[in-house]
């Protein structure tokens, strides 16, 4: 029998499936409009490996799409492999490095390779062939184990030998050209083994890269050095690559589509109607019933703990991000079993649910009065960000805390349009 913790549970970030096809809801109206045909289909068409952008908020469900794309592609014998960046980098040090980048995606690829066809299939990994070039005599600290964490090492637990490596690649283009001969070596065993013409790398996490403590330029240039600067350093002439981005990249960096293969977006679940032009915005049913579903999908059971009402309410109020619509459900459990209310939670005036509410909007008390101007902004001209942009020395900062805290959301229909979440409402009440 099912209890709360387990309803609670199933709706955790960490939480993993096996199968993703027992769970995934498509939030595409059709695949005219689905980012995964679309780079299903670039990937099958393209004559050469290309290298390709895929942005999308925190929680907006990118790697579950991704996932289901590796997935896709392996039904049509196509060889797909899977790195997080996370696993290999500190992802809120804001200064990364391109040279840290192309390693963590080859570090990825010899990780996934070697997981899907034994240890002994490459002859050496990339911190091998890496360390030999460099005549480096450090000693590689394994990585620390945590849950999850399957890779052997990463720079971020590796500092010194990372210091070896961009000094190295400073220095000379011997890096970069060991990395070129070493993709291409791996391709070709891929391909040899599976006899297939087309390998896939996907890089996914980078949209997590932040900036604490207000060092947003500082991520600014490092994201101008990782994806602006040299771009084709970012391409493997035998392997197909998707890198993660975050979703302001293109308000900050609007020319940045022209140096790859294909770009592509992953909305938010259409919850909200396209906005009209002063009038207030409005809900879209079919949206919201498609978030109800995905709550189906993770939890069969879960009109025994929160009705659907008040489900499709928090679908409303999180503005179709799965993520903070999972951390609502999480909040009212937690609230009803604290204060022994009786479940299931039937409605959306409930105390669980209004502390459930209180607890993911706390802290938007650090909104300071450039993030209040771009929210209100945002909130009323939905349109492209980047022709708003006057100073980017005062307009970046906002920017990136408003969509790293997803309280700018993104959709499409058509064009790309922005939205702030209704969960935002009492807020924007209070200032009023």
């Amino acid at each position: 029998m099912n209890t709360p913790k387990d309803f609670h549970n199933a709706f955790l970030d960490t939480a993993k499936r096996d199968d993703i096809l027992n769970y995934y809801v498509n939030r595409a109206p059709d695949d005219a409009h689905d980012s995964v045909e679309d780079m299903k289909q670039a990937i099958e068409w393209e004559d050469t490996p290309g290298c390709y952008l895929f942005s999308g908020l925190r929680g907006a469900g990118k790697t579950t799409e991704l996932q289901r794309l590796l997935a896709d592609l392996k039904v049509k014998n196509i060889p797909a492999f899977y790195c997080s960046a996370d696993s290999f980098l500190d992802l809120n040090e804001p200064a990364i490095t391109q040279t840290e980048l192309i390693f963590t995606a080859l570090a990825g690829l010899s990780h996934a390779v070697k997981k899907a066809y034994g240890d002994d299939f490459l002859t050496e990994t990339i911190w091998e062939r890496t360390k030999k070039a460099m005549d480096s005599k450090v000693e590689l600290k394994p990585k620390i184990k945590a849950a999850g964490a399957e890779v052997e090492f990463s720079l971020e637990e590796n500092i010194t030998f990372k210091q070896e490596l961009i000094k190295f690649a400073n220095s000379s283009n011997k890096f970069f050209q060991e990395a070129i001969k070493f993709a291409n070596d791996v391709a070709a065993s891929v391909k040899r083994h599976t006899n297939q013409d087309k390998v896939v790398l996907v890089v996914d996490s980078l949209e997590r890269l932040s900036a604490p403590n207000g060092q947003e330029h500082v991520l600014f240039e490092s994201l101008k050095d990782l994806f602006f600067n040299s771009p084709a350093r970012l391409s493997f002439e035998n392997i197909t690559v998707i890198y993660t981005v975050p979703p302001y990249i293109h308000a900050v960096l609007p020319s940045i589509d022209q140096f790859y293969s294909g770009s592509f977006s992953l909305p938010n679940f259409k919850v909200i109607q396209t906005p009209k032009k002063e009038k207030p915005i409005e809900k879209n049913p079919e949206g919201i019933d498609k978030m109800v579903c995905v709550v189906e999908k993770r939890f069969p059971e879960w009109e025994n703990y929160i009705s659907k009402p008040v489900i499709e309410e928090f679908a409303w109020l999180c503005g179709g991000n799965v993520r903070r619509m999972f951390a609502l459900i999480r909040h009212t459990t937690k609230k009803a079993v604290l204060g022994k209310v009786n479940f299931p939670v039937n409605r959306v005036n409930s105390t669980p649910v209004k502390q459930a509410i209180l607890e993911e909007t706390k802290n938007i008390q650090w909104l300071n009065a450039q993030d209040r101007k771009w929210l209100i902004h945002c909130r009323e001209h939905s349109g492209n960000l980047a022709q708003y942009i006057n100073d980017l020395a005062s307009d970046l900062p906002p920017i990136i805390r408003l969509f790293d805290h997803s309280l700018v959301l993104n959709y499409q229909n058509g064009s790309i349009w922005y939205q702030v979440p209704p969960i935002m409402n009492d807020y924007f009440d209070e200032q009023s």
